[in-house]
């Protein structure tokens, strides 16, 4: 067979150097053992972990090479037909194609002298053709063409066939028919599943005994990641993106290898997530190169860990606490720590927006366009462009003399007199003046101060501006990029917790009122209505896990309800189906049982006024047995 070699050169890409493949030593032996003439009779293993690049490299293998493969995973197979069928569909697709199915084990050189064919994909026969092979399927080519086929068995850790027997029917190709084999796995994961111990407490290996009768060289596979951004980076959809990948390269190989995982996997679904996180970044924060950086190193470093299993998204917040580090003498690590320990990033006074803004990502998939695009603008990043006067006072130590005392001075004044409308501004100026105080650099003390920024908690509470959007954590640990000042100073956090209550007692407060625009919703669209009550992927999901159906006046809601359409009737049966289905939600939705109960004998009082016959039906039969439905379970909510 003529082949042509494929040489791996090193020669540059983009900005960065393609360097030669880490396994290149690996294809070398691959290519050798290929090119035998005589039949080896042994097959070859390729090693490595979940996430190595195994799957990878064997496939940039087969796209650079000459030769004929027939390549087949191996995840979940639990018959050998599965793999044959597979098999078939690649010798010949034709045959493998839903009009016609061939039963038979073609490639262990069993030819059946009945072929049933399946033409209308029903699973029954329709008819048979016996005695001798037609003339019109050629099976004989098959065995022709097989001779030159490299057989490929892709994750074998994963098959569901024991490993015995599914290493026995690869052994039948290797010996009785002198093909070619090259298996993949995860071998340490396959070892453990078969440790065995007999009657005198020795260990077995099932596995090992019969790979060594088939397999002859085993090799472990590298992370190729040079090679293998190249291929992420190019499957992205967004050329901006592609090049800030293609730009910083370096930048997040040494994130990889200070990760220390080795998993591609990783490193691919961190690439493609990028891609989204990138669409909520304002235009303004994409000019300015040390930006994007900043935030594509948090990015990758965040995406790792949790993507490893190291933090969950509750820990994000904590990852860019300085006070994260503190423990005591002989005290283990927490993963935090260890992650801060890992990644200097982390350990920056200032980041490029509100850290909060992580954490919403990475829990909920989605950004507040706007209020992201605020965050940066007061960020370190833009603090020349147009910083407010408490962010230059939160670094102080850039300020001289006079300019400490005119800004200070402005900065208390705006606190006292309580002009300040952003109640995150609120808890950073509390913080600042707080330091200033214990630093003896204003006049006021810190009970002073802590007073006074309880009133302007009040303040705003009072005028409206203090209630929290759908999965807005306030007041968190920082914002606008910057961590509070005497954060867990025992002053402090007797404020924080303050601002946090009242916060939320705001949200409580305005659900009256937001419950009547959710009336006024379910009059206009009924979709509408569904997502804002429903968890879904929607921007407008905002209800699904507050009790607010409550706060809906019974006698106007059962008005409304009953000038639906059919089709909204029914619709919203299905909310109430819906709402109540995730059951870690209800304990937070039992309050509205009460409502529900008397919605039901409000509408049984209606039923006999009724005069429409579908719309009487309809309540029957869908509206009151879901809300009965719904009051059950939330009876039963601890």
């Amino acid at each position: 067979m003529v082949r042509h070699v494929h040489q791996r050169c090193t020669y540059k890409l983009g900005n960065i150097k393609k360097r030669m493949n880490p396994n290149h030593h690996i294809t070398k032996y691959l290519n050798y053992y290929l090119d035998l003439k005589n039949n080896p009779e042994f097959a070859i293993l390729l090693r490595g972990k979940w996430g190595s690049g195994k799957s990878w490299y064997i496939n940039d293998f087969i796209n650079n090479s000459d030769y004929n493969f027939i390549y087949v995973s191996l995840n979940g197979i639990t018959s050998y037909k599965e793999i044959e069928d597979s098999f078939l569909q690649q010798l010949h697709p034709i045959l493998a194609s839903k009009g016609m199915k061939i039963a038979g084990k073609l490639l262990k050189g069993l030819i059946k002298t009945t072929i049933k064919i399946d033409l209308d994909n029903d699973n029954q026969s329709d008819g048979s053709i016996t005695s001798s092979i037609p003339n019109d399927i050629e099976l004989p080519s098959y065995f022709k063409n097989l001779q030159d086929r490299i057989l490929i068995f892709d994750d074998l850790e994963r098959c569901s066939i024991e490993i015995d027997n599914i290493l026995g029917y690869i052994t039948q190709f290797v010996e009785h028919q002198g093909l070619k084999v090259i298996i993949i796995a995860h071998e340490d994961e396959i070892i453990e599943k078969n440790e065995l111990k007999n009657g005198k407490g020795l260990t077995q290996n099932k596995y090992l005994r019969i790979k060594e009768k088939l397999i002859g060289s085993s090799f472990d596979i590298n992370s190729d990641f040079d090679n293998a951004i190249i291929s992420f980076r190019e499957s992205l959809n967004n050329d901006k993106v592609e090049k800030l990948i293609n730009k910083n390269t370096p930048l997040i190989r040494d994130l990889f290898l200070v990760a220390g995982y080795d998993n591609l996997r990783h490193l691919k679904q961190s690439i493609l997530d990028l891609e989204r996180f990138y669409s909520f970044l304002p235009s303004k924060a994409l000019k300015k190169a040390d930006l994007l950086e900043h935030i594509l190193q948090v990015f990758f470093v965040i995406s790792f860990e949790l993507r490893k299993g190291q933090i969950n998204e509750e820990n994000i917040p904590n990852l860019f606490l300085m006070d994260a580090l503190a423990r005591k003498d002989g005290e283990e690590k927490t993963p935090v720590q260890k992650i801060r320990d890992k990644y200097t990033i982390l350990g920056r006074y200032y980041h490029p927006f509100d850290n909060s803004f992580w954490f919403q990502y990475f829990k909920y998939g989605f950004l507040d366009n706007k209020a992201l695009e605020v965050s940066i603008s007061n960020s370190i990043y833009f603090q020349e462009d147009n910083t407010p006067d408490w962010m230059k006072l939160w670094r102080v130590y850039n300020l001289n003399d006079d300019d400490f005392n005119k800004i200070s001075e402005r900065v208390f004044k705006s606190f006292e007199k309580k002009l300040i409308e952003n109640k995150y501004e609120v808890v950073q100026v509390t913080g600042i003046l707080l330091t200033l105080s214990h630093k003896k650099l204003i006049s006021q003390t810190p009970i002073e101060i802590i007073e006074l920024g309880k009133s302007n908690i009040d303040s705003l509470k009072s005028r409206g501006v203090l209630s929290l959007k759908k999965h807005e954590e306030f007041p968190s640990d920082s914002s606008h990029g910057l961590g509070y000042q005497n954060y867990h100073n025992p002053d402090f956090m007797e404020f924080w917790n303050y601002a946090k209550e009242e916060a939320n007692k705001a949200r409580i407060g305005d659900l009256p009122s937001e419950a009547i625009n959710l009336l006024m919703k379910m009059k206009s669209s009924m979709k509408e209505f569904q997502e804002l009550l429903v968890l879904s992927n929607s921007n407008n999901n905002l209800y699904y896990d507050i009790a607010i159906l409550q706060h809906i006046p019974i006698d106007k809601f059962t008005r409304a309800f009953l000038k639906l359409s059919s089709v909204n009737k029914r619709i919203f049966g299905d909310v109430l189906e819906k709402r109540y289905s995730y059951s870690h939600f209800n304990k937070s939705l039992k309050d509205e049982m009460d409502w529900l109960i008397k919605l039901k004998a409000e509408l049984d009082k209606q039923l006999p006024k009724i005069q429409g016959k579908i719309s009487k039906l309809l309540i029957i039969e869908n509206t009151l047995p879901e809300i009965e439905k719904s009051i059950e379970i939330l009876k039963h909510v601890a």
